[in-house]
């Protein structure tokens, strides 16, 4: 029998030739997958406010779904009340959390998904019973995906099988490389991918700040619900398997970048750097996407740095086989 991580090469190949620009299209036995009235739980590592004008907390949230709603789908977040970056798949340990309606949607969004059957719900979490608010301590993304599996969707959505699919992003800035180990929004679809459900991260951009233009975003947006479409990329979506979609900077009308089918870096070096500032004490900056000396050809950082938008299959199950030395 051929192992894993084979199926999934083989029908990412598929997956590719079916999403790799707009003219093609899925095999005729094959009819894309619509989008219309899938139920989908939307979660990110960058909070739930987008209060701040850059459009770091949050804005690309809310990006990824207007462009869900405008194509059908029944769309409900439930995320980190505050900025959980860099958390991976961490809980906080909360012993009661609140889940709190943010205090303002971005006007151009407010009515996104208010006719659907979910109503556009969005909801933040944080720590503690009473509701959240500007001290609230934020819980994890994870914590906020097993909330919103467990008690939210049936609770409050009507959704007693839960969702079709779970999306944690837009991100601001990249998750390739040894990043998708920290990163908060892989985090979030690591724990959907845990429980059998359908699970893909998408991130914007090639660096973390200045974040990315709105540009950046809707193109991010646009490619996922390309992707979507495609049933080979569904079929990748199972055995404890996401999808990690990294959109490239992108200019106003430069069209949609193409895709490619990639595999996750190896190289050892993250976008953290400390530098001393004295006294003992150390300065946290991120830094953008540079190419190492040497840099795998099929990698979703190389992709990425060339224009493309990487597509990568994470394994979630960390098993190891047991005829192994």
């Amino acid at each position: 029998m051929r192992s894993k991580a084979l199926r999934v090469a083989v029908t990412a190949t598929v997956v590719l030739s079916a999403v790799a620009g707009p003219a093609q299209a899925a095999p005729r036995d094959e009819p894309p997958v619509s989008l219309a009235g899938k139920k989908i739980l939307l979660v990110n590592d960058d909070s739930v406010q987008a209060a701040k004008p850059d459009g770091s907390d949050g804005r690309g949230l809310y990006m990824l779904r207007h462009a869900l709603c405008g194509a059908g789908a029944d769309v409900a977040i439930v995320g980190p009340w505050a900025s959980q970056g860099r958390k991976s798949r961490s809980s906080s340990g909360a012993a009661s959390v609140s889940a709190t309606a943010p205090p303002a949607v971005p006007a151009e969004f407010s009515s996104d998904c208010a006719n659907a059957p979910g109503h556009g719900l969005a909801l933040g979490v944080c720590q503690g019973s009473a509701p959240c608010g500007p001290d609230s301590q934020s819980v994890t993304p994870a914590d906020a995906v097993e909330l919103g599996l467990t008690a939210v969707a049936a609770q409050r959505l009507g959704w007693p099988q839960g969702p079709d699919l779970v999306l944690s992003g837009i991100n601001a800035g990249p998750n390739t490389d040894v990043e998708v180990n920290a990163s908060g929004t892989l985090g979030a679809a690591t724990a959907a991918a845990e429980r059998g459900v359908a699970a893909a991260a998408v991130s914007a951009g090639t660096r973390v700040a200045p974040p990315p233009p709105d540009e950046t975003y809707e193109a991010a947006a646009d490619v996922t619900i390309r992707l979507l479409s495609s049933p080979h990329l569904w079929s990748v979506m199972h055995d404890k398997v996401l999808l990690n979609i990294n959109q490239p900077d992108v200019q106003a009308g430069s069209g949609p970048s193409p895709v490619r089918w990639t595999s996750v870096g190896r190289v050892a070096q993250g976008w953290v750097t400390y530098t001393a500032a004295g006294d003992g004490t150390y300065q946290l900056s991120y830094n953008p996407v540079t190419p190492p000396p040497e840099l795998e050809q099929d990698s979703d950082t190389k992709a990425l740095l060339d224009g493309y938008v990487s597509v990568s299959a994470v394994a979630v199950d960390r098993r190891h086989p047991a005829d192994l030395p």
